[in-house]
């Protein structure tokens, strides 16, 4: 074991996130031994082995005699996770308010959707806040001082004075269903969580269960299924075939609409209660030819828990769990509103300091022994059509075997199912030149092309001005993923449907702009998936006119964090 020293920090390796006495650790080894472990923060609760961090870095609270450390998370490092996007607005929720001893000043006690602590001093001219009030801040960066300590530097709108960056245009449309606030939520699917392509019914239907008893303990509001996460349509049609595949339900349902909505309401009344089940109105509805279901829930005026001992509630546009004397408080306001309601008068409590009542310890939210196999698709051999070979000069050829020649530079065999479909030739420069293969040796005369013949090199095999990136041949409705990165270092992320892209007829054209020069970026990686997984990606994917004007979204947004989590999943099980 290694000498540890109070108030420095060590890295461990994290070897799992488990429940102990009905409380939950993440357990670490520091090479030597594997005893040491630290408490979950909410959004770590969350985490499975597939996305468990390689590395996690400790801050050493004290040292016992036997030379063993007590640990504690690096804030600052906590905190960098978490908030990423300077200048943008974070919802935080009152949870007492305090006075300092030192300065004598008032400040706020924040919680927020991560489970973090936070403390703020409003100014005087902001408005006055109350316990349970949701509002959002703006962050401005981390303040970082000695002993582990870290905090946001936060304001109110009226105070910023941070200078504007050149904006990147959002290339998000308007949703027609709007933005996800306290009344509105989305989900793409009840079986595959966020974050994962694996098909977990159980797993999904309890998140959901989650957010629809968040709603009913506020103010109510609508869940749409089937719509992502920037409020477009994705559809419900990819879930019909997981319908039965969970492991805690052995009813069989119908794999259509009916049998969605049974196994909805099934999922509603095991995991909240027949009230919570009464009060959730489904329906069904179309956009583009896709449907969508939408899940009308009403707020109750008695406490709906999940699985009988969590208390959620809708805070803005998250779903956070009450605990000790907010849940206490939940309770008694709940109370005390049902009585008003029903015509009793009752008192309010003179202060926040009401006794924690007795709950009981929260248990996981996912069940261990739910593991659902990943779908197959199955892929039969394909047939070689020709091999495409390109060379330093700039000549290309074709042949039914791979070339030998020294001076080639890339080549690609294209199988007799791609080849009226889409060659995709990717370039450093941000361009990107499709054309299709067959019309490349079977041209059909314009322009005085000619019947090309196998083995003999061609001029104009592609554009030696630029640097080659990647080149593949792929079906016309499949997705393009775009990577790129700005000298700043900014990562971004793009998805678009190859049929977007114009093909062309030459193959040594420069082909159409996908990263426009004045952003100052470099395409990193063009990649190509399959429209199977359009439903796991569509977060990503922009409209067809939103080529060369848009960079995409930036790697480290968190509203995006998940479907990237996801995408890098779905990259490297098809590469």
């Amino acid at each position: 074991m290694r000498d540890y020293l109070a108030g420095q920090i060590y890295p461990f390796e994290v070897t799992d996130i488990r429940e102990v006495n009905e409380k939950k650790y993440i357990y670490l080894s520091d090479g030597y031994k594997e005893t040491f472990s630290v408490p979950p923060y909410d959004y770590q609760l969350e985490w499975e082995p597939y996305n468990l961090p390689t590395v996690l870095n400790c801050f050493v609270v004290s040292v016992n005699e036997f030379g063993l450390p007590l640990l504690s998370q690096v804030r600052k490092e906590v905190l960098k996770h978490n908030y990423t996007e300077l200048g943008s607005e974070y919802a935080f929720k009152v949870v007492a308010k305090k006075i300092d001893p030192n300065s004598q000043a008032h400040y706020l006690e924040l919680h927020d959707v991560f489970g973090l602590t936070h403390r703020y001093y409003p100014g005087s001219n902001e408005p006055e806040r109350e316990v349970s009030d949701i509002f959002n801040l703006i962050f401005n960066g981390i303040e970082v001082r000695d002993r582990n300590k870290a905090h946001l530097r936060l304001s109110a709108f009226l105070e910023i004075l941070l200078p504007v960056a050149v904006a990147m245009e959002d290339p998000r449309e308007p949703s027609a269903f709007g933005e996800e606030n306290e009344t509105r939520e989305f989900k793409s699917s009840i079986v595959y969580p966020a974050g994962t392509i694996q098909p977990d019914i159980d797993r999904q239907l309890i998140l959901i269960s989650k957010t629809i008893a968040g709603f009913m303990n506020k103010n109510g509001g609508d869940l749409y299924i089937g719509v992502n996460d920037s409020g477009n349509v994705s559809g419900i049609h990819y879930d019909f075939p997981h319908i039965n595949s969970s492991k805690q339900d052995a009813f069989t349902y119908q794999e259509n609409q009916d049998g969605y909505e049974n196994k909805l309401r099934t999922a509603i009344k095991l995991h909240l209660s027949n009230t919570a089940n009464a009060n959730v109105g489904i329906e069904f509805l179309t956009e583009d030819k896709l449907t969508y279901c939408k899940v009308k829930i009403n707020p109750v005026l008695k406490p709906i828990y999940l699985n009988e001992v969590k208390l959620y509630e809708r805070a803005g546009n998250m779903t956070v769990i009450l605990k000790g004397d907010e849940m206490t408080w939940f309770v008694e306001e709940r109370f005390r509103k049902r009585m008003a309601q029903e015509g009793f008068q009752v008192a309010s409590p003179k202060n926040e300091n009401i006794q924690e009542m007795e709950v009981k310890e929260l248990v996981s939210e996912s069940s261990s022994d739910v593991i659902v196999a990943e779908t197959q698709i199955h892929k039969t051999e394909e047939k070689l059509w020709y091999w495409m070979t390109f060379y330093a000069s700039g000549e290309w050829s074709f042949d039914n075997k791979d070339s030998q020649a020294a001076d080639k530079v890339y080549e690609l065999a294209i199988s007799t199912a791609l080849k009226n479909e889409r060659f995709i030739m990717a370039y450093k420069n941000g361009c990107v030149n499709v054309v299709i293969p067959y019309d490349q040796i079977n041209p059909k005369g314009i322009n005085g092309r000619k019947l090309k013949i196998k083995g003999q090199r061609y001029k104009n095999g592609w554009n030696t001005k630029s640097e080659i990136l990647d080149f593949f041949c792929v079906d016309r409705k499949n997705l393009l993923i775009i990577k790129s990165a700005q000298s700043d270092g900014t990562e971004w992320v793009k998805i678009h449907n190859v049929s977007a892209v114009s093909v062309h007829g030459s193959l040594q054209l420069e082909g159409n702009v996908l990263i426009h020069p004045k952003f100052d970026a470099k395409i990193t990686s063009v990649k190509s998936l399959p429209i199977h997984h359009y439903h796991f990606v569509s977060s990503l994917v922009l409209k067809d006119h939103q080529t060369s004007g848009y960079i995409g979204f930036k790697r480290k947004d968190k509203s995006l964090d998940q479907v990237n989590r996801v995408l890098e999943q779905l990259l490297e099980k098809e590469a």
